[in-house]
Parts: structure tokens; C-alpha cells; sequence
């Protein structure tokens, strides 16, 4: 039988690099995260020729776009591509004994404005698609809107940079963003979540190590939200879920339908998370970050995990860790109720 082999290629600033890096590189990991922070690479070249220090030497910003190529993996004379997406160089090392250099890159992107500009605008009668179409235009990059879209009255962007004030707009409605392949991604964590697996996996599956955790803190039962709205002389009241344990809130709100996402989103984005696994495998093909998968053969720990985060690493094999979060029943079925503040009230 044909041995199992994986490899990179590699594209360095527009250029294919693969057959001059292949040689240099003693390691490759790619961590791929479903939302929250940017995906990252990390190699390790070896140097011994002196050409990382020399005629090769990196620029902070370089555009490397990574694929792993794998041989065999799941038949004879297979070949898969998994494409990691387009980083721009964040930091690099040298060091010595043997030389080599420590390469690390991340997903966001050319424009450097989109985390180091702060900037002030309001936004108007817009919807949360067309806000994140002007922040992507700005960093001169795609949309790709995965959700629902959500009318905004009015919001403000004070004093903060475009990665910042959009992420938090989009985690405010109960959406989740990523950078990916020069695209902003805006997806729905909970139509993910409700997707079948992708694989089945059993202990059989995991390299020794792995983990288990789960606590009760943060676990809400319910949420209350109350806001008024001093502008429009209504006070908007949402509930949610039981009262056991009751999650409260009073952000800001133009109108029921917007106090409604807000208040399930916090309810259900503190939920998040309560319970968590994280393993290390032989690789998977295909598997990303915010897919999810059946955990089998563990008596009460077995269910259905959304995978958080996903770590390939290249060196001697090619291994996959996940840090996975259970999929809990989200608190939905709110009552809603927009009443007029009596004068004097």
C-alpha cells in the first residue's frame, strides 16, 4: 500500500513557491477558528543556507497563500488539496543551532486600516449586511453574508476601528464573523450548529490526552430585557426561556423587533460554551472550523460538539486537535411587548 504523505504548497506573493520552500520547511500549523479571532500559520524553515537571513528575508505583510496537499490519504493514489486560505505576514524569528526561522502569518486584511483606523460614522435606516459591505469595501475585501439579515436604525461607530466595531455589531444580533480567504464571513452560529455531522468519531479515534470539561457557572435558564427609549416614549419588555436562573439586560433598542435579537443573543452567547472537549487525531479531510461532529462511545459524554477551533500540524505526520463546544438547546420562543411610558413616568 502507498504511503500516507502530506505536504504544502505554497503561493508567495503571487508567485508559486512550493518547489523552493518545500526543502526549508521543518514544520506547518494552521489554526483555523470558527469565529472570534483570526485564523493563523506558523513555519518553521530551516535556514541552513543562510537564504531566509539573505535574499529570501520577509517582509511583515508578504501574502502567503498555503494548501495542504495530501497522498494516499484516505486510497491509493489519492490526491486532496485543502486550501488554507491567504495570510499576510505577521512576525518572524531567527535562531540558531541549527539556524532556522520562525515564520507566523495571519488572515486579515491588506488594508491595515481595518484594525489600526479608528474612525466615527453613524449609520442610518441601513441593515447589517449593508454595514458590513462598506467595512468590507474599506479593507478591500468580499462579503459573504451566511444569515439573516437584521434591520438597524441607527447605530454608532465612535471612535473605533472597523474590525472592532463590526465584530461587536454582529455578536450584539447573535452572528458570529470571520476573516477567510480575503472575505469577511457572516454566518449564523445556530444554523450551523443544527447541520449533521460530519464525522462520527470514537475513542478509537483520539491520540491519548484528550479532555473533558463542563460547569454550571454562567448557565442561564431564561433572560429578561427591558429598555426604554426615551426618544420614541416606548419601553420595550422581552422574555425568554424560565426564571431559575434569569440573564438580564437593558442594551439600547430602536424597536421591539432589534430588542428581540438582542436579548436572545446575549442569553444564548453567555450559554455558550458550558461544556467543552478538546483531542488531537490522525487528520481528518474536509473538516473546518464550525462544523460539527458526533462524539460516540462515551456513555454521557457522547452528543453532538460544534467545533470551536481546529489546529493542523505538519512535521512528522500530520495530526488535527480540536477544541470543541457541545451543542446545547438554545433558549428561543420569546414573549415581546412595546408599551407607550406614561407622561411623567
Amino acid at each position: 500500500m502507498l504511503p500516507r504523505r502530506a505536504t504544502v504548497s505554497m503561493i508567495y506573493n503571487g508567485a508559486n513557491a512550493t518547489e523552493q520552500v518545500a526543502g526549508y520547511i521543518n514544520s506547518f500549523e494552521y489554526t483555523d477558528v470558527a469565529s472570534g479571532k483570526s485564523d493563523s500559520i506558523r513555519a518553521v524553515m530551516n535556514d541552513r543556507d543562510n537564504r531566509w537571513k539573505g535574499p529570501w528575508f520577509p517582509v511583515k505583510g508578504d501574502k502567503l497563500v498555503p494548501t495542504i496537499v495530501l497522498y494516499n490519504w484516505t486510497a491509493p493514489g489519492q490526491v486532496i488539496h485543502f486550501p488554507c486560505g491567504t495570510f499576510g505576514v505577521d512576525d518572524f524569528s531567527f535562531s540558531g543551532g541549527p539556524d532556522k526561522m520562525n515564520l507566523d502569518a495571519i488572515a486579515l486584511p491588506t488594508s491595515t486600516s481595518f484594525k489600526s483606523e479608528d474612525r466615527t460614522e453613524t449609520y442610518e435606516q441601513a441593515t447589517l449586511q449593508e454595514i458590513g459591505q462598506k467595512v468590507a469595501g474599506r479593507a478591500g475585501i468580499a462579503l459573504f453574508f451566511d444569515a439573516s439579515d437584521v434591520a438597524i436604525e441607527k447605530v454608532e461607530q465612535n471612535n473605533q476601528n472597523d474590525c472592532d466595531f463590526y465584530s461587536g455589531l454582529v455578536e450584539k444580533y447573535g452572528l458570529s464573523l470571520k476573516i477567510y480567504n480575503d472575505r469577511l464571513v457572516v454566518f449564523s452560529e445556530a444554523d450551523y450548529e443544527a447541520r449533521g455531522p460530519k464525522f462520527i468519531l470514537t475513542p478509537a479515534d483520539f491520540d491519548p490526552g484528550w479532555t473533558w470539561d463542563t460547569t454550571l457557572t454562567g448557565i442561564y435558564t431564561g433572560v429578561r430585557y427591558q429598555y426604554t427609549n426615551s426618544d420614541k416614549n416606548k419601553t420595550f419588555t422581552v422574555k425568554a426561556g424560565t426564571e431559575e436562573r434569569l440573564l438580564t439586560n437593558n442594551e439600547p433598542a430602536d424597536n421591539l423587533t432589534e430588542a428581540t435579537a438582542i436579548a436572545l443573543a446575549a442569553v444564548n452567547n453567555a450559554n455558550r460554551g458550558t461544556t467543552t472537549m478538546s483531542l488531537t487525531m490522525m487528520a481528518r479531510p474536509g473538516l473546518i472550523a464550525s462544523d460539527t461532529i458526533e462524539i460516540a462511545g462515551l456513555e454521557r459524554l457522547s452528543g453532538k460538539y460544534y467545533v470551536e477551533q481546529v489546529t493542523h500540524s505538519i512535521g512528522s505526520g500530520y495530526k488535527m486537535s480540536l477544541n470543541l463546544r457541545k451543542v446545547e438547546p438554545r433558549i428561543s420562543s420569546p414573549t415581546a411587548i412595546s408599551s407607550t411610558v406614561s407622561e411623567g413616568g
